[in-house]
């Protein structure tokens, strides 16, 4: 059985604190979701060591910024660290400036607002040039802005 629960961002610590009182002694993830602007969904995944319950906990966050659980699971250091590096979120009381994956993306991927270059630089293959005639202007690749064609 999963539960679900969402909960303020002030509460993040406090909740799962109490999921592991309660014996959810796994953190098998922990990931976020961009909302554009400065809003990310944080979400992270727990349960029992037998894997009989589980619990989904996410919260919305616009300041950029939540309190770590690493002190609570070890092993949501490195998930905190690989979302501070996809999505650029920070997570206080942990040093995420060792990074998760060695590779230099020139920003954070996993936004919204992150202009893939070779995205935007390839043809789409099925873009055609309008006609005259034509009433709806050629649309641009998924993911593609019109500001990054400029």
């Amino acid at each position: 059985m999963t539960e679900f629960l969402n909960i303020g961002a002030s509460l993040w610590v406090t909740e799962i604190a109490g999921l592991k009182d309660r014996d959810f002694i796994r953190c098998e993830w922990l990931t976020a979701v961009h909302n554009l602007e400065n809003n990310f969904e944080v979400s992270a995944r727990f349960s029992t060591a037998d894997l009989s319950q589980s619990a989904i906990i996410s919260t919305n966050i616009s300041d950029g910024g939540i309190d770590s659980i690493a002190q609570l699971f070890p092993i949501a250091d490195f998930h905190e660290r690989e979302v501070a590096q996809m999505f650029g979120i920070k997570f206080r009381g942990n040093d995420t400036s060792r990074l998760a994956f060695e590779t230099d993306f020139g920003g954070n991927p996993l936004r919204r607002d992150f202009a893939l270059a070779k995205r935007a630089a390839t043809i789409w293959p099925g873009a055609v040039k309008p006609d005259a005639n034509a009433r709806r202007k050629p649309s641009l690749p998924p993911g593609v802005f019109e500001e990054w064609q400029q």
